[in-house]
């Protein structure tokens, strides 16, 4: 019994001695893996901050946007020199849980790493913007930089779509007035079809660029249309007999006289006038007539003006004046014989008196006078026509005379005689 509690006496006031080697030995250990394996730091620049449940916001037609770059942070690691040797900044896993957004709009950020023994980033929040999300509708158009090349014209210009959807914060969206395709003309020479980038502006014309915008699409198919160029005159046309008294001086003044014509070269090579094929009514007439006519309703399909102001009217006046008259006094001299019968010759009758009443326009009759005026007597067509061959030596015929007058002067019938002469009679005289 004595041995027993001697051995359990020795036990006890060991124990605390034996604890005691056990942390010393601990102690020592960890020295030792210091000395062999020291503890070291290193830092990571632009660690990307992993953003998890977004749809919580999304759920709510929320959007976000990063403040500050946030979003990246320098991250520094503590750990063992074995460990520090073997990670990279991919290793490193920071998160920010929308789930947990706060209401000035922040987000804390957790940083991990393992077998670090420490791991701190130079900030713990992600600051967001947060608001409303919107989306609406608004009107592409375009516009035109340069010339086409010299003997065109620009012609139609058409867009796969003319609406745009865009969609992004409120704040954003409120500022897009319209969108717009750019069009370099670049000297061209034929139609040009591309798929052309869509700006979007606000109301004052600038160039809205947020990257928190979304389009429906970046870009819209666009064909323009570049067109030859002729010029071609414009002819009109009268139909109907002006009031008695009065008559159509011929003369037909078209505004404009010409124009110039865009479209195909092949199909502007058909075209050498434009012609309006509806005439101007001058019936009963007593002055000028005017009308007003739309020159595209007389041009094939696909052919423009170069002019796109050009209202494509044109004006015709048909000039209508009273007849005017006035008699003339033919001398002998002024009316040649003609168309003499076979063996004879024709003289008119001495002491014969010819004159003639003329009407028509005022300015050509005022031309006329007994030193211009030219008459013709067709003498055997008309003795054959009236009496046939029952004509001889010495008859006196009356025969009309045809006056050389130009279409807008009429004159009244006028009758001369004739005295026939046959030629053998006339030289046995002698």
């Amino acid at each position: 019994m004595k041995l027993l509690k001697r051995l359990g006496a020795s036990v006890t006031n060991n124990l605390w001695l034996k604890i005691l080697s056990l942390v010393l030995a601990f102690v020592i250990w960890v020295v030792v893996a210091r000395i062999n394996n020291p503890v070291g730091t290193v830092s990571f620049n632009n660690v990307r901050v992993i953003l998890t449940n977004a749809d919580a916001l999304e759920s709510q037609g929320k959007v976000y946007q990063i403040l500050d770059h946030s979003d990246t942070a320098r991250v520094t690691v503590k750990a063992p020199e074995s460990v520090i040797r073997s990670i990279t900044a991919s290793d490193i896993t920071a998160v920010a849980n929308l789930s947990e957004i706060r209401d000035d709009g922040s987000v804390p950020i957790s940083y991990s790493l393992d077998r670090a023994e420490s791991i701190e980033g130079d900030h713990d929040l992600l600051l967001l913007h947060v608001e409303d999300r919107a989306s609406k509708y608004v009107n592409i158009t375009y516009r035109t930089v340069g010339a086409v090349g010299e003997g065109c014209v620009l012609g139609k210009v058409s867009l796969d779509r003319n609406r745009l959807e865009v969609s992004g914060p409120k704040s954003d969206v409120d500022r897009v007035a319209y969108a717009q395709v750019t069009i370099d003309l670049d000297d061209a020479m034929k139609t040009i079809s591309a798929d052309m980038e869509i700006t979007l502006y606000d109301s004052n014309g600038l160039r809205v660029g947020s990257d928190h915008i979304s389009k429906q699409t970046d870009y819209v198919t666009t064909t323009v249309t570049v067109l030859s160029t002729k010029v071609v005159p414009v002819y009109g046309a009268v139909m109907g007999e002006p009031a008695a008294g009065y008559m159509f001086t011929g003369d037909i003044y078209i505004d404009p006289e010409v124009v110039t014509i865009a479209g195909d070269t092949s199909v502007l090579n058909t075209i050498p006038r434009i012609e309006i094929t509806d005439p101007l009514d001058i019936e009963s007439a007593k002055g000028n007539i005017e009308g007003t006519f739309h020159l595209s309703d007389y041009l094939p399909g696909g052919v423009t003006f170069e002019d796109p102001d050009f209202d494509d009217e044109a004006t015709v006046t048909a000039y209508i004046e009273r007849i005017a008259e006035k008699t003339v006094n033919v001398p002998e001299g002024s009316i040649e014989l003609t168309d003499l019968p076979e063996g004879y010759e024709a003289k008119i009758l001495e002491g014969e008196e010819v004159s003639v009443k003329i009407s028509g326009l005022s300015n050509e009759l005022n031309a006329i006078t007994s030193a211009s005026i030219k008459g013709t007597v067709e003498v055997y067509s008309y003795i054959t026509a009236v009496y046939g061959n029952d004509f001889a030596d010495g008859d006196v015929i009356s025969i009309p005379v045809r006056f050389d007058l130009s279409e807008h002067v009429k004159a009244e019938p006028v009758m001369v005689k004739v005295v026939l002469l046959a030629e053998n009679e006339e030289e046995d005289d002698d």
